[in-house]
């Protein structure tokens, strides 16, 4: 079985994540996907960008929700900013696994996936149920993966009337009889955010279609690329 690479906000160690060289990084280091997050701006953009809070990464308190897009665009410097999903989209020819928190995201970034031509490319993720029916109700077509937090038993129930491809739990609730279960469901399982040899090597025993890492080169020299 080939397991998909999936890095983590492009390649966070040693660059900002979620920037355009975090995610030439990634895939210079042999990412099978990239792993991007979505924000709104007051104006309505779609920005890639984890927090939704400016301060960690930016150094401002704003939240994103209370900015414009052309004061997120002056920060930072060269191609070290928060890119748009659409500079994401045009940037990054390898499949996207598209993490969403808010609904707000929800049409923007449809549309913008929509107009790239990027829609059998982009598996969209969330533990936001509503906003993943929300996706689910605006495209038939729309690749989904549920994200989860709530134990080690897989929501088969939750995962068919959502049409999902991809259960993604937590790594520490990774387990053997819970990958198996999806398995025979006709599901696939992706994990997140596996960073240490061990619970690479866990994860991977355990049957796991893909990993989700900050460490995409270590990831990619583990499956012994």
């Amino acid at each position: 079985m080939t397991v998909t690479a999936i890095a983590h906000r492009g390649e966070p160690v040693g660059h900002r994540e979620n920037t355009l060289p975090a995610f030439e990084a990634a895939a210079d280091a042999g990412a099978d996907m990239v792993e991007i997050d979505l924000r709104r701006t007051r104006d309505g953009a779609i920005v890639v960008l984890h927090d939704q809070t400016l301060e960690r990464l930016w150094g401002r308190a704003d939240s994103v929700g209370d900015v414009d897009l052309a004061d997120l665009a002056a920060l930072g410097q060269g191609d070290v900013r928060i890119p748009t999903l659409a500079a994401v989209l045009h940037a990054v020819s390898l499949p996207l696994m598209v993490d969403f928190t808010r609904r707000e995201t929800v049409a923007g970034g449809l549309l913008a996936v929509q107009e790239a031509g990027a829609l059998d490319r982009c598996l969209f993720v969330t533990g936001n149920v509503p906003a993943l029916q929300q996706l689910r109700d605006q495209s038939a077509e729309a690749r989904v993966g549920l994200t989860w937090v709530d134990g080690p038993e897989p929501p088969l129930a939750l995962l068919h009337d959502l049409r999902a491809e991809y259960w993604n739990p937590m790594a520490e609730l990774v387990t053997p009889e819970g990958v198996a279960v999806v398995h025979e469901a006709g599901l696939l399982v992706s994990t997140w955010t596996v960073d240490s040899a061990s619970e690479m090597t866990r994860v991977l025993e355990a049957g796991v279609d893909a990993v989700v890492s900050n460490r995409i080169a270590a990831l990619v020299a583990h499956l012994g690329r």
